[in-house]
C-alpha cells in the first residue's frame, strides 16, 4: 500500500466534545497545508452485551446476536464521528473517516500505523482534566505505549487540552507558510522532544500556578467561613427569638394566674358575705318569736338569695373577661343590698330585730349617704354598668344607649353637642361602686 504522505491521522474518541479541542489544534496547524485529515478511531467491542435489560458475556450468546449487537455499535460510533467530519467541512479541510475494530486500543493503533504506513499521527497525551503548564510528556498509558511501540518513521504529536505537549520522531513540515512548531532535532528515532520554554518563564509560570491555586484555596476558605458565620448568626437569632417567645409566654401565664387569683378571691369574698347574711337571718329568726307567715316569707327570701349565689358561681366559672365579671358582680351585689334592705325592713316591722343605738347615728354607708357620682345622671340610680360618653360624664350603659338611640346628639348633662357616639366602660368607677356596696353591706350587718 502506498504511503500516506499527504495525510495526517488523528486518533480521536467517539465523543465529539472530548476530542473537539485536539481536532481544533490539528485544523489550525495542518489545515492550510492541503493535507487530508483522517479521523481515526479504534473501536473496542464490549464483552458484556445487554439483552432484555440484562448484560451477558459475548461467549454466552449466539454468534448472530453478537454480530448484530456489534454492527449496531459500529453504526453508533460512525454517527458520532460525523461530528468531526462536519467540523472539518466547515473549515474547508479535506477529511476522511477510519474506524478500526480491535480488542486493545494500543494494539489497534500500532497495527493501523503499520498497515497504512502512517508517518504523521496526532494523539492525546492525557485527559484534559490532567493538563498543567508543567506537563512535558504523555501521562496516559495509551500515549506512552504508542510512543514506545510505534514505528520510528511515524512522527507523533501529543496534544492535551488543545496544547502541544511534546513530539516524537523527525520534523515534518506542515505548511510552507507555517513556522515550524518545534526545533529540528534530526531523524533520531524514539526521541522525545519536549516543548521548549525559557527557564525564567517556566519558573514564573510555576509561581503563577501556585499563586493561583493558593488564591482559589483562600477563596474557598473565605466562602466556608462566611457560610459558617451566616449559619451561626442565624442560629443566634433563632435562640434570641425563642427566648423572647418564652418570656412572652411566661408573662401571659403569670397574667392568667393573677386573673385566676382575683376571680377566686372575689368568689371567696362573695361566699363570706352570703354566709354572714345567712347567719344573721338564722340568728334573728331563732331569737325572735316570728309568726309562721313571716318565717315562711323570710325562708323564701333566703332561697332566692341562694339561687342568686348559684347563678353568681356559674357566672364566675364561665366568665371569659374581667370586665364581664365585674359587671355581673356589681349587679349581684346591688341586688343583694336591695334584698337585704327589704328583709331588714320586714324583720323590723315584725319586731324580729332588736333596737340598736348605732342605727340612730347616720353612717357614710347608709342609703341616704350614697355618693352622688355613683348615680346615673339619667336614671338617678346607682350605676351597675358605668360607661363614659364623649362629654366626659359617666352614665348607666342602658340609659346612655337609650339616649343616643333616640337620635340625641347632645350631652344629657350640659346640652352641648357630642363629638362622637362611642362609649367606653368606666372600670375604675365600677370597682369603686363594687367596693362601696360590699362595705355598706358589712356595715349593715355589723
Amino acid at each position: 500500500m502506498a504511503a500516506a504522505t499527504e495525510k495526517v491521522f488523528v486518533a480521536l474518541p467517539a465523543e465529539f466534545k472530548v476530542g473537539q479541542s485536539m481536532l481544533s489544534w490539528v485544523l489550525s496547524h495542518f489545515g492550510g497545508s492541503g493535507a487530508t485529515v483522517v479521523i481515526t478511531h479504534v473501536h473496542v467491542p464490549p464483552q458484556m452485551i445487554p439483552v432484555m435489560g440484562v448484560k451477558f458475556h459475548s461467549s454466552k450468546l449466539s454468534p448472530e446476536q453478537v454480530r448484530l449487537f456489534r454492527r449496531i455499535e459500529l453504526e453508533k460510533v460512525n454517527k458520532q464521528l460525523d461530528g468531526y467530519v462536519h467540523q472539518c467541512s466547515k473549515m474547508k479541510v479535506k477529511c476522511e473517516k477510519l474506524v478500526f475494530e480491535k480488542e486493545d486500543v494500543v494494539a489497534g493503533l500500532v497495527e493501523l500505523i503499520d498497515l497504512h504506513r502512517v508517518n504523521r499521527l496526532v494523539i492525546s497525551a492525557a485527559a484534559d482534566r490532567q493538563y498543567s503548564r508543567k506537563m512535558d510528556k504523555p501521562k496516559s498509558r495509551t500515549a506512552t505505549e504508542i510512543m514506545r511501540r510505534a514505528d520510528s518513521s511515524c512522527k507523533i504529536w501529543f496534544i492535551c487540552k488543545g496544547q502541544l505537549i511534546c513530539t516524537r520522531g523527525k520534523e515534518v513540515d506542515t505548511a510552507a507558510s507555517v513556522t515550524p512548531l518545534l526545533p529540528d532535532f534530526g531523524d533520531q528515532a524514539l526521541q522525545l522532544v519536549p516543548y521548549q520554554k525559557e527557564d525564567n518563564l517556566q519558573s514564573e509560570l510555576g509561581l503563577y500556578d501556585e499563586l493561583k491555586e493558593a488564591c482559589i484555596a483562600a477563596e474557598n476558605l473565605m466562602k466556608r467561613a462566611l457560610n459558617e458565620s451566616s449559619r451561626r448568626q442565624k442560629a443566634d437569632e433563632e435562640v434570641v427569638s425563642a427566648l423572647q417567645k418564652a418570656t412572652e409566654y411566661r408573662e401571659l401565664y403569670l397574667e392568667e394566674v393573677r386573673k385566676r387569683e382575683e376571680l377566686e378571691e372575689a368568689l371567696a369574698r362573695a361566699n363570706r358575705e352570703i354566709a354572714q347574711l345567712r347567719q344573721a337571718n338564722h340568728l334573728s329568726m331563732d331569737e325572735q318569736n316570728t309568726s309562721p307567715d313571716e318565717l315562711q316569707e323570710a325562708m323564701s327570701e333566703e332561697l332566692t338569695f341562694e339561687r342568686r349565689i348559684i347563678d353568681m358561681d356559674d357566672v364566675l366559672r364561665t366568665a371569659g373577661q374581667d370586665t364581664e365579671l365585674q359587671k355581673e358582680h356589681v349587679h349581684i351585689q346591688i341586688d343583694l343590698d336591695t334584698g337585704g334592705r327589704e328583709l331588714q325592713a320586714r324583720l323590723s316591722q315584725s319586731k324580729l330585730t332588736a333596737f340598736s343605738p348605732s342605727s340612730v347615728i347616720q353612717s357614710p354607708y347608709d342609703e341616704d349617704c350614697i355618693p352622688p357620682y355613683f348615680l346615673c345622671p339619667i336614671f338617678q340610680e346607682p350605676m351597675r354598668d358605668p360607661h363614659v360618653a364623649a362629654d366626659g360624664f359617666t352614665y348607666e350603659a342602658d340609659a346612655i344607649r337609650g339616649w343616643l338611640d333616640g337620635r340625641n346628639d347632645t350631652s344629657p348633662v350640659t346640652g352641648e353637642p357630642l363629638a362622637h357616639r362611642e362609649l367606653a366602660p368606666n372600670f375604675a368607677l365600677g370597682a369603686v361602686i363594687q367596693d362601696y356596696a360590699i362595705r355598706r353591706r358589712q356595715h349593715r350587718f355589723s
